[in-house]
């Protein structure tokens, strides 16, 4: 194959032989091995192809790179490190498996502004160029909340352009087809390989390590979050001979069920009307409060809007002989203020025994409201903030 032979050029006269692509390639991978050991790992095990790419150089489903030498002219040794450490970001981040069937040049770009900061805080990966997308806006966002806020709904009906949602993309990733449950298991034992070799290294940049911790986790759908923290700060079990559990009986186990001591589950829930959650989002959120809550022999739930104070006069409640109501807020333009929330609950701290707030987290808290709180957050930067203050989850609204 000629992309395996070295060129020749003319320099003063003479012929020199200039390396060839793949020649570039090896040398890269040898400094990523001292360098980044996980990009040299990915890029060792993971396959290449060379092909004609409709697009860019180097171009990714997930589990092979697929590289098209013609469009390397262009391209100096710097620039060509950088961009083999964007596509490699790409596939240890699994950009191609997480598109999930997303709006294709939204979601290369939203990759791309993620890969861009990442790439920011690395040393020795070659020269980004003038098309490397760095907004400081989208830090410590994943790749989903970057796709939200750029192909957020306008009121003509898709994402604006602006500063934080540019037109340039690489068009770099081909979303995968086929057997995903088999590919991404392969892929997560050769990113976990990978990761390991650098953490051994010490080397790796806190940002990216945050990221791989939370791709690697399982992950746990907002359902079964609430389900366990409503079950195992309120319903107070104690095992039960009287009511045996069922579960096991057709196996001849006869084990105990629970007693529930404190039947009466009664919480608030603070609706941030200033956030971008659109009410279909938040009628799914009261769908799965409204099954958790029938847990209970008893349960009421009262809906209060806030932005810059409480609008108590438009609280809707319903228990658990009510069917789920139509609730619906008109959204405010103002800001938003957690002092009134808080002079709210320290004054009705008696009548509830939880409260939650579901909001984006752009506010302050001073200090932590007198009843248990449970902040429910849709932007991942605001989590750490309020962990003093009572307990937070994160709600994602992709």
């Amino acid at each position: 194959m000629a992309s395996f032979r070295a060129i020749a050029a003319s320099v003063d006269g003479c012929d020199v032989l200039q390396p060839s692509f793949i020649e570039k390639l090896e040398k890269i991978r040898i400094q990523f091995l001292f360098d980044h050991p996980f990009l040299s790992v990915l890029a060792l095990s993971i396959p290449h192809k060379y092909q004609s790419n409709p697009h860019m150089l180097f171009e990714t489903d997930g589990m092979s790179i697929r590289v098209d030498e013609s469009k390397t002219l262009d391209y100096d040794d710097a620039r060509l490190k950088y961009l083999y450490a964007h596509v490699l970001l790409h596939i240890l981040l699994k950009h191609p498996f997480r598109m999930k069937g997303r709006e294709k040049l939204t979601w290369n770009r939203s990759c791309d502004i993620v890969i861009g900061l990442l790439l920011n805080d690395f040393q020795r990966v070659g020269s980004a160029d003038e098309e490397a997308m760095v907004i400081e806006s989208f830090r410590d966002k994943s790749v989903e909340e970057v796709y939200n806020a750029l192909y957020r709904e306008s009121d003509e009906g898709e994402g604006s352009q602006s500063d934080n949602n540019p037109t340039q993309q690489k068009m770099d990733i081909i979303e995968h087809e086929g057997d995903t449950q088999v590919a991404e298991e392969e892929l997560d034992a050769l990113i976990i390989q990978a990761m390991g070799a650098a953490r051994k290294q010490g080397n790796i940049p806190a940002s990216l390590l945050e990221m791989f911790d939370e791709i690697t986790k399982p992950s746990i759908d907002l359902h079964t979050l609430l389900h366990t923290y409503m079950s195992e700060s309120f319903f107070d079990k104690e095992s039960d001979f009287s009511h045996p559990n069922r579960r096991f009986i057709h196996q001849g186990l006869y084990l105990p069920g629970y007693r529930y001591d404190r039947n009466r589950l009664s919480f608030f829930i603070f609706l941030d009307r200033s956030m971008s959650i659109t009410g279909e989002v938040f009628a799914r959120f009261l769908g799965i409060i409204d099954s958790i809550v029938r847990m209970s022999h008893d349960f009421e739930v009262s809906v209060i809007p806030f932005d810059e104070r409480v609008y108590s006069e438009e609280k809707k409640s319903y228990d658990a002989q009510s069917i789920l109501p139509n609730i619906s807020f008109a959204k405010g333009n103002g800001g938003t203020q957690f002092a009134p929330v808080l002079e709210y609950l320290n004054t009705h701290a008696g009548e509830k025994n939880l409260a939650v707030i579901l909001s984006d987290g752009y506010f302050t808290v001073e200090k932590a409201p007198a009843m248990q709180t449970l902040f429910l957050l849709s932007e991942k930067q605001n989590l750490k903030r309020f962990e003093r203050y009572g307990d937070v989850v994160y709600f994602d609204i992709s």
